[in-house]
């Protein structure tokens, strides 16, 4: 019976709620609210060294959740990775079908033992609640541009990475330590220089042209280093004799090539037919004809090197892990000792070579091999030298709805010095390495058939596309390259296009679309007449090579696919650029990417809603100066400002020059927007009072400049949009 009109209805009875305490909380439930906690009390955990703000709960570098497992660096490539292990099944944020969480990384180098330290950038990955065995490997990667040497100096310094769950590590603060997360330190190897401009050798050379010669030639020109090569047998045994390298190391790729065999591990198989092999050469050979080395003992050799398998006193494999942003399997190895890699860095030296496997559910399955070089140094520091190589894989095949649960596989990266491991047996004995064992999470996706070529679009401006909403606006992400923050923002400038094609063979063509948001209306996307220009990593002769190369559309706007293959891949997985106007702004536009796939219609991809802003943010700046802008040491000038956008980021003032300004700026010196963790709402501020008290600054003629930035991602992670207005004055004593 319903009840009388105007009669209250009593409330059915529900437990009570348990009322948030911010001063009482578990570990459990602080990390579950971590981003209000720190809103709220920067230093609500006690990680800040110095702060005003008064710690609620201690917890720093815990690392029950996540930790870097190994950090590395590849001198070929010029690319820093760091593993994680994920080791909990919960407690990031949730599932597989939820935007999960962020594992931030920084990294820093020093070059001075750790005196100073240079922020490289940061990098993130996603990662999610999975049940089932731990821990989770993942990887994250950054291509910097370090400080280069003569290939005769030991240019070994130390990486720092800083691994902090769900908060980025502060920028420029290599002493920072994460509420959860740790930091690793390692020493890693620079390659010396490849070119060199004249006059800075010339300046090294500490080398002082005559006057007149100097002004005969470009200085500017650049000089390229001589071609590293391989040192032979008899030059190795040279090397190594006075020193404990065995010669079952140093001749291994000649005792390799006297059996017929090019993979050691085949031969390991096959022990009995390589040992009468080997040891029929050792009787038939005078010690003079192998390699044209007198003073050794080769049934000694011979034998020493048939009984070495896995040695791990030079090299070992430590950690193994997935980077679902670059779809890259990724290892990092440790090189132990100073002598025994054929060669100083200004040689060809010697190759790590790696063979990865992947169980996706029914057995191992050869990835590929890759490898990275390695040298021998006067000196090795403690803890060894840390190295990274990495394989292209295609995830595509093998990913499933996120609604069928979280997909984990598992990864063994195999390590073998000199000689590439076995193809077709991931079990097989390597001579010197080992093998290291992960288990990886497959990114959700569409679901493939065998053999089915479908295009995806991975990413949009360097974000991932699962944190773009429908309404064209990153959600809350870290860009994939650039390490940038954006929240709520739409897009602007250089928009990059990124994705891959399941199965993919050479000689597919494909091509961007774009049409207003909502219409059929697509047209190609295309980088006409300058042409597409892609950055190219390709693995060949046992190494790999980087160069960027430029494709041009045909009539229709299809390129030719360049990321066929793991020897063949195109770093990010570029497919487009798509360059965006000041006319697009406030359109929403949806891009695919098409397979070509005639006589049949095109395989379409995912499409992706994109919100375009290139509008300029408005700011002005009104002071109350006296006549002519003068005003007297101490006075205090003020004025209104406004700082606006659409998508309001922040604003921030500036005094030039900021030497005799002391540091002195107006109040309020900056401001932030709430989508960024500050407290002022779009549009931003209008006609804002600030006071600028000249307290402390000397006498000088200055400009006060308030900056705007707004929340757009231009550039595809590089800057935001910006605009700023200035004012001068004079600070004077007298008149």
């Amino acid at each position: 019976m319903s009840s009388s009109p105007g009669t209250p209805v009593p409330p059915s009875p529900q437990p009570a709620l348990e009322l948030i305490s911010l001063a009482k909380m578990s570990p459990e439930q602080a990390r579950q609210n971590l981003r209000a906690l720190l809103l709220a009390n920067p230093n609500y955990f006690g990680n800040i060294t110095g702060s005003s703000f008064k710690a609620v709960l201690n917890i720093e570098g815990n690392t029950d959740y996540e930790s870097i497992g190994c950090v590395g660096y590849n001198p070929q490539l010029q690319q820093l990775r760091a593993t994680i292990d994920i080791k909990q099944t919960s407690g990031y944020s949730g599932g597989v079908c939820t935007s999960g969480s962020e594992e931030y990384v920084r990294f820093y180098l020093s070059y001075d033992g750790g005196s100073t330290w240079q922020d490289q950038g940061l990098r993130a990955v996603n990662v999610f609640d999975v049940p089932g065995p731990k821990p989770l490997d993942f990887a994250v990667n950054l291509p910097i541009s370090p400080t280069e040497e003569f290939c005769f100096t030991q240019n070994l310094p130390t990486v720092r990475a800083i691994l902090s769950w769900n908060t980025p590590p502060p920028p420029t603060t290599p002493a920072w330590t994460p509420v959860w997360g740790n930091v690793v330190d390692a020493r890693i190897q620079i390659e010396g220089f490849e070119i060199i401009i004249l006059e800075t050798l010339l300046a090294d050379a500490k080398v002082q042209l005559p006057e007149e010669i100097a002004q005969a030639i470009n200085l500017n020109q650049p000089i390229h280093a001589a071609a590293p090569q391989p040192m032979n047998a008899t030059d190795l045994h040279q090397l190594y004799s006075s020193t404990k390298v065995a010669p079952q190391r140093y001749l291994s790729g000649l005792l390799a090539a006297s059996t017929g065999a090019s993979v050691f591990a085949n031969q390991l198989a096959a022990r009995p037919a390589a040992t009468s092999a080997l040891a029929a050469t050792a009787k038939a050979a005078p010690a003079a004809s192998f390699g044209g080395i007198t003073d050794i003992d080769l049934n000694a050799v011979v034998e020493a090197w048939l009984n070495t398998n896995g040695d791990t006193s030079y090299e070992q494999m430590e950690c193994v892990g997935l980077d679902p942003n670059a779809s890259q399997l990724a290892g990092v190895l440790e090189i132990k000792q100073g002598s025994g890699y054929g060669g100083g860095p200004c040689t060809a030296g010697s190759t790590e070579f790696v063979a990865f496997w992947v169980d996706w559910g029914s057995g191992w399955e050869y990835a590929g091999t890759t490898s990275v070089g390695v040298h021998d140094f006067s000196s090795i520091p403690a803890g060894g030298l840390q190295y990274n190589v990495f394989l292209p894989v295609n995830l595509l095949a093998h990913q499933q709805p996120c609604a069928k649960g979280p997909q984990t596989a598992k990864v063994r990266a195999v390590l073998s010095w000199n000689t590439p491991p076995s193809t077709t047996n991931p079990n097989a004995p390597v001579v010197w390495g080992n093998s290291v064992d992960g288990l990886i999470l497959i990114p959700p996706g569409q679901a493939i058939g065998e053999g089915q070529q479908v295009p995806f679009l991975s990413a949009v401006g360097d974000v991932d596309t699962t944190l773009i909403g429908g309404d064209g606006l990153i959600t809350s992400a870290t860009t994939i390259t650039t390490g940038a923050y954006y929240a709520d923002a739409p897009f602007g400038g250089r928009i990059t296009l990124a994705g891959q094609i399941s199965n993919p063979a050479p000689g597919m063509l494909y091509r961007i679309m774009k049409a207003p948001h909502g219409s059929s209306a697509f047209a190609p996307v295309v980088n006409e007449p300058a042409g597409l220009t892609l950055t190219l990593n390709v693995f060949s002769g046992g190494v790999w090579t980087e160069s960027e190369q430029t494709f041009h559309a045909n009539a229709e706007g299809y390129y030719p696919y360049q990321d066929y293959s793991p020897d063949h891949t195109v770093v990010g997985h570029l497919l487009g650029v798509w360059y965006s106007t000041v006319a697009d702004t406030g359109y929403a536009y949806d891009v695919r990417v098409d397979l070509y796939n005639a006589p049949n219609p095109d395989i379409e991809s995912n499409v992706v809603t994109v919100l375009v802003n290139n509008a300029t943010p408005v700011a002005t700046l009104t002071p109350t100066f006296g006549e002519c802008g003068k005003v007297a040491p101490g006075d205090t000038i003020t004025g209104t400002f406004t700082a606006t956008a659409t998508d309001f980021g922040s604003f921030g003032f500036t005094i030039l020059p900021p030497g005799p300004a002391n540091g002195v700026l107006p109040s309020p010196a900056s401001g932030v927007s709430n989508e960024l963790g500050g407290t002022i709402s779009d549009p931003g501020v209008t006609s804002e009072a600030f006071t600028l008290n000249t307290t402390g600054m000397d006498p000088c003629g200055y400009s006060l400049t308030v900056g705007v930035w707004d929340r757009t991602n231009v550039n595809s992670g590089e800057t935001s949009n910006y605009n700023q207005a200035s004012a001068g004055f004079c600070l004077q004593t007298g008149s």
